[in-house]
Order: structure tokens, then C-alpha cells, then sequence
């Protein structure tokens, strides 16, 4: 094991330090919380974790981290004063950057997209600049302005705007043909509920379901989904419209269309959000920007719905 080979440095096995880091591969470091505070904020959570632990040795909580003993060593010791600890060497402090530079990019990617590709293709961090690209699909397709847009060639900017379009154009495919619909259920009983003729609510006209009408307060959700997608090709997209959906459909008064929407459209929603991630993640970041773009397909069942004149038959 790591932990028992390792010859680890006097200055982080104090007698009396107050808590301990444990590394990913199981090596303590005995280390004193007032350097940690003093050195960063961002160890506030690590410190709040200590007085949480459960695990003790001896008197001393111990968290454990993600990183291994080689990089929280080397962190550390930026931790403490200089007249404690030396600097690690050169060669070590450029091997632990782009290790910390992929936390602190996958840490934000969720609320700050086109700053975290911007710098992962600065820092040609590939993976994550891919990762921080799906991300952006939760957003319009012309971004806000980003100090960090500058680390990025206009090249780049129309790779990660074609990407997105690519993604917006793939996921209309969902409107075209209904069949991921009914392939998703057993029996035509589980998706009766967006079938018309069950309750006198209207019918919609810009779809067929399995040769049938859905109602029309469902035909124009997707509607408003297939719209939105455009702009923003994501499964949050589609998530984020249940609840208006809903509360449609409640307002409208239809104890038949009523009985257990929320569950209904919930449960269609995250369907339908699945499909629209199946369908992006085969859209490729193209860098180049040379390569011929073909809009991805679903994996569909052999029968297709059934369709007649006067109707797009499933066509959005």
C-alpha cells in the first residue's frame, strides 16, 4: 500500500495539530487549521467537515480528500509559513497544475460554461473543453459576454457556437417521429393519458402518436420544447417546462387530464430529456471545423407510427 511506503515529512506529523487530511491513496498529514484558514477560504469547507467527522484517531477528526499524498503535500507547503516549510521543487508545482486547474474547471462548469471551456482550450485541456461545451447547451446559443472570452481565437468561438447549433438541429428529430415514444412503453395504456378522445379536451393537429391525436395542451408543449431546443439543445430545457405544462393543464379544470399529472409529465419529461442527451452526445466538438456534419438518430423499433394524408404524422 501507498500509505505505508511512503516516508512522510516531519512538519506534517505534529503532535499538536488538530486535524487530518487523508489522502486519496490513505496517507495522513497531522496539519494545524490556523494555517489553513490564514491561507485560504477555500479550506473553510474542509475545516467544517472536521467538526462533522465521524472518524477519530486519537483526539483529531480526519477528512479525507481527493487528492494524493505527492499533490496535498505540495499544497500544503503553500500552505504553511515559508520559514516552516520549503517550496516544493519546480517540476513538481507544474506536474499538480493541470490537476488542480481540472478541479477548480469541473467545480464551476455547471454555473459557468463558456468560462470553463474558454480557459480548459487556453490551458488545452481537451476533455474538459469538451465537458464545459455540453454544459453551454443549457444556455441560448449566443452567449453573454465573459472577461475570459479573450483567452479564445474567434476559430474557436464558431466551433463551440457550431456545436451548439449542430446539437439544436439533432434533437428536432424527437418531433419528426414519435416511435421513441411508444418503443418506451409496454403497452399503449401508459401513454393513453396524452391520447385525445378520453375527455373532451381539444385534440392537437401537429402530431400522431401510434396513428392517434395526443390532446392539445400536450402537442403544444412539445411544440414549446422543440422551439426552445433550438436555443438551448439540453434535457434541462425540457425539464424546466413541466411545471408550466402543468400548471396548464390544472387550470384548464379536466379531472381526466388532472388525475396524476405531475407524475405523468414528470416521468415523460425525464423521457424525453434522456433522448435529447442520447442525441447531443453523439454531436462531436469539431475543432477543425472541415468535417461534414449529419444530424444523429434515435435507435428506433421497426414500426413506426402509423400516418395518413392531411396529417404531418409526428412531423414537427
Amino acid at each position: 500500500m501507498v500509505a505505508s511506503s511512503v516516508l512522510q515529512s516531519p512538519l506534517f506529523l505534529h503532535a499538536k495539530a488538530d486535524i487530518i487530511l487523508r489522502s486519496s491513496d490513505g496517507v495522513d498529514f497531522r496539519v494545524f487549521t490556523l494555517f489553513l484558514n490564514l491561507a485560504s477560504s477555500s479550506f473553510h469547507s474542509i475545516i467544517e467537515q472536521a467538526a462533522q467527522s465521524h472518524q477519530i484517531e486519537g483526539d483529531l477528526p480526519i477528512v479525507s480528500v481527493e487528492e494524493n499524498h505527492r499533490v496535498l503535500d505540495i499544497w500544503l507547503r503553500f500552505c504553511y509559513p515559508s520559514t516552516l516549510a520549503e517550496d516544493p521543487p519546480l517540476n513538481d508545482i507544474e506536474d499538480i497544475i493541470p490537476h488542480k486547474v481540472r478541479q477548480a474547471l469541473r467545480s464551476r462548469m455547471e454555473k459557468e460554461p463558456l468560462t470553463c471551456f474558454a480557459v480548459a482550450m487556453r490551458a488545452q485541456l481537451d476533455t474538459e473543453a469538451a465537458l464545459a461545451a455540453e454544459y453551454t447547451l443549457r444556455q441560448s446559443l449566443i452567449p453573454v459576454r465573459v472577461p475570459e472570452i479573450d483567452l479564445i481565437t474567434a476559430k474557436e468561438l464558431l466551433a463551440l457556437l457550431t456545436y451548439h447549433q449542430r446539437c439544436g438541429i439533432a434533437v428536432q428529430c424527437l418531433g419528426k417521429d414519435l416511435s421513441w415514444i411508444t418503443g418506451s412503453h409496454r403497452t399503449t395504456a401508459s401513454y393513453q393519458w396524452i391520447i385525445s378522445g378520453s375527455c373532451n379536451c381539444e385534440p392537437g393537429s401537429q402530431f400522431l402518436l401510434n396513428g392517434q391525436q395526443p390532446l392539445k395542451w400536450w402537442s403544444d408543449y412539445m411544440e414549446k420544447n422543440l422551439t426552445s431546443l433550438f436555443d438551448k439543445p439540453s434535457g434541462h430545457t425540457v425539464l424546466a417546462c413541466v411545471s408550466d405544462a402543468v400548471r396548464g393543464v390544472r387550470a384548464a379544470g379536466c379531472s381526466q387530464c388532472c388525475s396524476n399529472i405531475l407524475v405523468n409529465m414528470t416521468e415523460f419529461a425525464q423521457l424525453f430529456s434522456m433522448k435529447v442527451a442520447t442525441l447531443t452526445a453523439k454531436v462531436n466538438l469539431d475543432m477543425t471545423l472541415i468535417n461534414p456534419f449529419i444530424p444523429p438518430t434515435l435507435t428506433l423499433p421497426l414500426e413506426r407510427p402509423t400516418t395518413s394524408s392531411g396529417n404531418r404524422g409526428g412531423e414537427y
